[in-house]
């Protein structure tokens, strides 16, 4: 199978994306009301600890996927019980956000459509992009960024008339055991959601910097959150924030210029749009790399239609309604920690010893 490379550029798109995909519909944490920017901030200096972890274990593997890693460090049995992990948190992340998609559509745009027509069809076209490859991937994301970004930009500067800043106060109004739970809330989901990202690092060029990479992109994606959050908090102020599931949305539903400019909401299903695709197709390529790794393909674009059939099969029965969907979010904070914290921690470990006194640059002689 030929390798596929993709510029610095383009993965950090793709990496914002993945960290922004869902924020732009759903909102950032908004569970601070009026201080919900406090946990955009704090989150993004406590997450740096952890993609500098991600970020090592792509210096000391260059060009290989978290699969190929966990395989070369814990030999066959104990690496393919853990691949097997990480590929089930791929698929089912990749499940929770067709979700959540198909809900936000569902509720603001097509009422009277089944909900297993919008899963399917948001499936295909994330079908059709992981099957063009990541090295397509990357091009697209680096033009969905840019639209989605200025779309953020727009809908601020046009909601200008409608600030209200005395949303905002009283500052500081939360305790801080409130602020932390919210900060975590948002550490975990979606700020470590770029654990995803190690399972294409295969396709970052060695000299390619990781740490960069991950710098870009968190800068570029709090940018974005905190443009978010912002201009929700201007528009609805923090009881409405708490009261509806989609606050983005519903903020940039009150944007009008007069008869000129109205129903601007529908940029955010846009916005959803192509961020959710991107998201997607991140965790249908990270989870049919695992599959591959696990029943011996060579190439992983041979099980992406069953591994996204899986993946729909289990959108469907991952719950009832939207309620239990945002219920579920207190067990996620708890569910994700193995994935994003620990298993990343133990690859990182035991990888610093297997190199130690060799070549980071080429891990595989410490191995062999």
């Amino acid at each position: 199978m030929k390798k596929e490379i993709i510029s610095l550029r383009q993965a950090v798109c793709v990496m914002c994306l993945l960290i922004t995909g869902s924020s732009i519909a759903v909102g950032v944490q908004t569970d601070l009301g009026q201080d919900s920017w406090l946990p955009v901030l704090i989150s993004s200096v406590c997450v740096v600890p952890v993609l500098f972890i991600y970020g090592r274990i792509m210096k000391l593997y260059p060009e290989k996927d978290i699969f190929e890693i966990i395989e070369t460090l814990f030999g066959k049995l104990a690496g393919k019980i853990i691949i097997v992990l990480m590929t089930w948190y791929a698929l089912h992340l990749s499940a929770n956000v067709l979700r959540m998609f198909s809900e936000f559509v569902k509720i603001n745009t097509l009422t009277e459509t089944p909900q297993l027509a919008i899963m399917i069809a948001m499936l295909l076209v994330v079908l059709y992009m992981a099957k063009s490859g990541i090295e397509t991937a990357g091009r697209w994301a680096v033009l969905m960024l840019f639209i989605i970004a200025f779309i953020v930009l727009l809908t601020i500067v046009l909601s200008v008339n409608k600030w209200d800043f005395s949303n905002f106060l009283p500052v500081f109004e939360h305790g801080p055991g409130e602020i932390v739970s919210s900060s975590y809330k948002m550490l975990i989901s979606p700020l470590t959601d770029t654990v995803l990202f190690l399972g294409i690092a295969c396709a970052i060029k060695k000299e390619d910097s990781p740490y960069r990479l991950f710098s870009y992109a968190l800068i570029i994606s709090v940018i974005i959150m905190l443009g978010i959050v912002v201009r929700n908090t201007l528009l609805l102020g923090p009881a409405m924030m708490k009261a509806t599931y989609f606050p983005s949305y519903v903020s940039v539903s009150l944007i009008d210029i007069g008869d000129f400019f109205a129903r601007v909401e529908g940029s955010i299903t846009m916005n959803l749009i192509l961020g959710g695709i991107a998201k997607l197709t991140v965790c249908l390529l990270a989870a049919s790399k695992g599959c591959a790794r696990l029943f011996g393909f060579r190439d992983y674009r041979h099980i992406l239609m069953p591994v996204g059939l899986l993946s729909l099969a289990l959108c469907a029965i991952l719950y009832k309604s939207i309620m239990e969907m945002v219920d579920f979010e207190d067990i996620l904070k708890i569910y994700k920690i193995p994935f994003h914290l620990l298993i990343p921690v133990a690859v990182w470990i035991t990888a610093e010893f297997r190199t130690r006194g060799k070549n980071p640059a080429e891990p595989h002689e410490a191995s062999s």
